[in-house]
């Protein structure tokens, strides 16, 4: 069989699988993420159907999809309701993070498991088990109608914090013994500025213009997705994941 290697068929075939998988999903009435998880495994070229082999087109459109779907969960987002968890979600975001990497170390030790000298695995894996994925988790709360539930803006607080310790993780990580903070103050720096340019255009400009094109559905649309864009690649230029930006 000819396996398509263009982009478009490579979106065609990603978008006609997604669809088709879940509609299935939906009429059991199970969260759209697991469709998409799906989709990737089923059409993947290593384990699945091999649909599709072109992995840069794979990269491509894995890179659009969460582009879109982060800037449409972002939409739903109201950052002063998620504001009002107020201490509950500084605390818990706080105490989360080291308390299961306490709780992963412990359940190490207990099963005999233990470092070597200067050897970190442990508790680089510790670590990595007690971050969540924020887009599955805002997805599954997107879906249930629950984001804007007082347990939904507490857990997307929580989620938030957790991002920032794993900024700080992967700024220390090439050696504990001796970190270099210099990378995550300066992602801390670029990220405050984007989001504050981000605030300042969408509170004094974006209003403007969509009044503008309200009348035209396909400007507001277009409109929408340059922003969209224009975020992400601003993201991208100043060294930060463009699905971040997106969000």
């Amino acid at each position: 069989m000819n396996v398509p290697t263009d982009l478009l068929s490579s979106i065609g075939i990603c978008v006609g699988f997604a669809a088709l998988i879940a509609a299935v999903t939906w009429r059991f009435r199970q969260p759209l993420i697991i469709a998409y998880l799906a989709t990737g495994v089923i059409i993947d070229p290593n384990i699945g159907l091999r649909f599709i082999t072109n992995q840069e087109s794979i990269s491509t459109v894995a890179e659009i999809g969460l582009i879109l779907l982060l800037f449409v969960i972002g939409l739903e987002i109201d950052l002063r309701k998620m504001a009002s968890g107020g201490a509950a979600v500084l605390l818990t975001g706080a105490l989360q993070v080291p308390i299961c990497v306490a709780l992963g170390l412990a359940f190490f030790y207990l099963f005999g498991v233990q470092n070597a000298p200067h050897n970190y695995e442990l508790l680089y894996l510790a670590a990595c088990m007690s971050l969540s994925s924020t887009l599955v988790v805002v997805k599954i709360l997107n879906d249930k109608f629950e984001l804007d539930t007082l347990p939904g803006r507490i857990t997307l607080g929580v989620l938030v914090i957790q991002d920032l310790w794993a900024v700080g993780m992967l700024a220390v990580q090439p050696n504990l013994l001796n970190p270099n903070l210099v990378p995550l103050l300066g992602s801390l720096w670029r990220g405050a500025l984007l989001v504050v340019g981000g605030f300042a255009v969408a509170k004094y400009v974006l209003p403007h213009m969509f009044r503008m094109v309200a009348k035209a559905p396909e400007l507001v649309l277009v409109s929408a997705l340059a922003w969209c864009f224009f975020l992400a690649g601003a993201a991208s230029l100043i060294g930060l994941s463009r699905e971040m930006g997106a969000l």
